[in-house]
């Protein structure tokens, strides 16, 4: 028995699986079909493809620079002198423009996973763990690159020893927005994945792979469609853990490294506040990424509403399906876009620096006034 194609995900033999309302999910989409959706639809399976998502966070992140520019073009700041500015361009340039081409890296390897996975390969019956684990372990390693270039080049001894009354932790540079960004996304990803994961069942392999819902009072048994459970979620919680740790330490070794000179100080921790903001960024948008992807995923999975069954004669039974966090599943699907743009948005808003690091090897630095040591 054939199933709407606009509400059917799962079919087998008499049954049709229902959904209620949700986020297109872009699985049944074909060439053949596209234009005869309606307008809702067809923005609907836009907000569905990462890539769209990508030119609505460029289009929101160019805005947003040229407003700031316009505002800067309006005041004046003083200039550090040319030897100081020429200290700490040779310091902090290298590892800001890694920290640059480490997100646009992020986004080129998401988008490769994607196309590859999508186009390229035949996966059927395989756990694509690595779709969500991928922009994770990216930022992993776009900041790992930036802790050895600290760790190895940015901690050279001060030419003078520089006196400071505060100590400094990792937390000293970041600002408290970012840190509760960064922190939010953390607690988000790692809750969604424990507790899907604690709502999947496995199948017959021993793979977390299943979410179970039930057809109440009735002796059919649970429908089983597949779902973001351990499976899926166990490399990422590796993944989340090793990109934490890395996170931990670049912003420890970028705020406790000595400063070069008195004269510098203010320069200093301007770069090291700008280093700490593109760091949590990354970490951040790589957290948003695979929260989005697996939001989408729960989304497809827990918005079954009902299960229709037919008989030998030609006639359909309807029963609800019966899962709690059916509500939350949908509320997830709608909000992935927003997650993900927002991801992309922070990645660009790093990668757009580039173009200032290169203004400023050329000619000095317009900074504010130097601050007090901390």
């Amino acid at each position: 028995m054939q199933c709407p194609p606009s509400t059917c995900t799962y079919e087998a033999s008499q049954l049709c699986v229902r959904h209620v309302t949700q986020p297109w999910t872009g699985d049944d989409m074909t060439w053949g079909n596209i234009f005869s959706i309606g307008l809702s639809e067809l923005v609907a399976f836009a907000f569905s493809l990462p890539f769209f998502s990508l030119v609505v966070a460029s289009l929101i992140v160019a805005g947003g620079l040229l407003v700031v520019r316009l505002r800067e073009g309006r005041g004046r700041t003083p200039r550090p002198s040319a030897a100081d500015a020429a200290s700490v361009a040779a310091r902090y340039l290298p590892e800001r423009r890694a920290l640059g081409f480490g997100a646009i890296g992020v986004v080129v390897v998401f988008g490769i996973e994607n196309v590859v996975r999508g186009y390229l390969l035949n996966l059927v019956d395989i756990v694509e763990w690595w779709q969500y684990a991928t922009p994770v372990f990216a930022a992993f390693l776009s900041l790992s690159v930036v802790l050895a270039m600290i760790a190895f080049r940015g901690t050279t001894p001060p030419e003078q020893p520089v006196v400071s009354g505060a100590r400094r932790s990792w937390t000293t540079y970041g600002s408290r927005i970012s840190m509760l960004s960064a922190g939010a996304a953390l607690v988000g990803l790692l809750g969604t994945t424990i507790a899907a994961g604690l709502a999947s069942s496995a199948d017959e392999r021993g793979r977390y792979i299943y979410l179970a819902i039930p057809v109440p009072n009735t002796a059919i048994d649970p429908i089983r469609p597949w779902f973001y459970g351990w499976g899926f979620g166990v490399p990422v919680l590796v993944c989340v853990a090793a990109l934490a740790v890395v996170t931990w330490a670049t912003l420890r070794g970028n705020a406790i490294r000595p400063f070069i000179r008195p004269e510098t100080v203010g320069a200093e921790q301007i770069a090291r506040t700008e280093v700490a903001s593109a760091v949590l960024r990354i970490a951040t948008a790589g957290m948003l990424l695979a929260l989005a992807g697996a939001w989408r995923f729960i989304a497809r999975a827990g918005s079954a509403s009902s299960l229709g069954v037919g008989d030998e004669s030609g006639g359909r039974t309807e029963y609800d399906l019966a899962w709690q966090w059916a509500e939350f599943a949908i509320a997830a699907g709608w909000l992935a876009p927003a997650i993900e743009i927002t991801a992309f948005a922070l990645l660009i808003l790093v990668a757009s620096r580039l173009r200032r690091e290169h203004t400023l090897e050329r000619s000095p630095e317009r900074t504010p006034d130097r601050e007090t040591v901390r």
